[in-house]
């Protein structure tokens, strides 16, 4: 049997399979979704509530009937588990070698892990279309895939521009952004970002998660909304043996989001798997946990200076175009870390064979998560 035969009769078999699975599930169930949203009337629109909601989508595919997905979950892996357009951006990165360049990254892999593929671009296509209802599933299904096969696209120019960056002029607009905020040593307090400290950890217990840097003074982030709305941020003013003045952050760990789903390996080795997933080639230290004594686990690095931002509510044609571009191009970001996995060639087989079956699979999952996002929404109102 030549290539092209066979490539044809897998994909028939496989067709058939989702069909009789269709034929036969019930599929994803509307009532079952809403009651189970969390931060409900502490968001504004339908993309902060999916945004707000991973454990939840987690959790609800575990239970859900998940028959019509059968051909692609068996494919596994390190998932981004939170994957939308505002966990990824920009930001200079130490790599490996010593170096330090402009990279688009995840900056925020705290609720990765272990599970399906497939399930991880579900949760991102429902985001991206949260979030711009102008995106289609066919581009983001063809950038996915070109990632998965570890083909890079174009990125958008905004995101070209901030990748051309020089460091040096990064760390320029860092020096504005820490003047903005603190005032002879001191952190300027404002309201709804940065509050005195009052927290139980001693000082010199967060002193020493900086061994190399001097700290001036500690300050609180007010409590957040979102997957990290419990956990405990603590801002650090610190000096560089440079004498540079920085920011830095202190967030407390919480179990990922992928908890929900399925068992997750240690905290060290589930780290080293996410690194290697999501930040290849790049020095740990940047994005690292510690253990502060009288607090547990913490994340810290450096409070980065966002450079690029996705205004969800905006309807200008500029802010429009951005995110569909964007959104295009993180699909593509997500196929390459899910590409460069062990054992993920199969999986990228699998959809090739057939992408319009592929679609087809993932859109009621997709039409109805949204659509009970809305009614949520609708319903807290009442």
């Amino acid at each position: 049997m030549n290539n092209k035969l066979a490539k044809i009769t897998v994909s028939a078999v496989l067709a058939a399979s989702f069909l009789a699975a269709a034929a036969q599930a019930d599929g994803i169930k509307a009532k079952d979704i809403v009651k189970k949203f969390e931060q409900v009337e502490a968001s504004n629109n339908v993309s902060q509530l999916v945004r707000s909601n991973s454990k939840q989508y987690w959790g609800f595919m575990k239970e859900a009937d998940l028959s019509t997905l059968a051909p692609y979950l068996k494919f596994t892996g390190v998932v981004a588990g939170d994957p939308h357009l505002g966990n990824f951006s920009v930001l200079p990165v130490k790599n490996e070698g010593g170096s330090t360049n402009m990279r688009f990254i995840n900056i925020d892999f705290d609720d990765a892990g272990r599970g399906p593929y497939v399930l991880d671009f579900i949760k991102y296509v429902i985001a991206a279309e949260a979030a711009n209802e102008a995106v289609k599933k066919g581009a983001l299904i063809e950038a996915y895939l070109l990632g998965l096969k570890g083909k890079e696209i174009e990125p958008p120019k905004a995101v070209r521009k901030l990748l051309e960056m020089k460091v040096s002029e990064y760390y320029d607009e860092v020096e504005d952004y820490v003047d903005k905020r603190s005032k002879n040593d001191e952190f300027k307090m404002i309201e709804g970002e940065i509050a005195p400290y009052k927290g139980k950890i001693s000082r010199s217990a967060i002193e020493s998660a900086f061994p190399d840097m001097k700290v001036l003074d500690i300050a609180t982030r007010p409590m957040d909304r979102g997957g990290s709305a419990n956990n405990i941020r603590i801002w650090v003013l610190a000096r560089t043996k440079k004498g540079e003045k920085r920011i830095m952050e202190l967030k407390s760990h919480s179990e990922s989001a992928m908890s929900s789903y399925q068992e997750q390996p240690d905290v060290r080795t589930w780290l080293q798997e996410v690194r290697a997933a999501f930040w290849p080639g790049i020095d740990p230290s940047s994005y690292d946990l510690v253990d502060v004594k009288g607090g547990g686990l913490f994340w810290i690095r450096e409070k980065k200076k966002t450079l690029l931002s996705v205004d969800y509510k905006s309807t200008d044609e500029k802010d429009v175009k951005l995110t569909k571009e964007l959104s295009v191009y993180v699909a593509n970001t997500l196929g390459l870390a899910h590409g460069r996995q062990a054992g993920s060639e199969k999986y990228t087989d699998v959809i090739e064979q057939n992408p319009e079956m592929f679609k087809s699979a993932i859109e009621p999952f997709v039409k109805e998560y949204l659509a009970s996002a809305r009614r949520a929404l609708e319903n807290s109102k009442k």
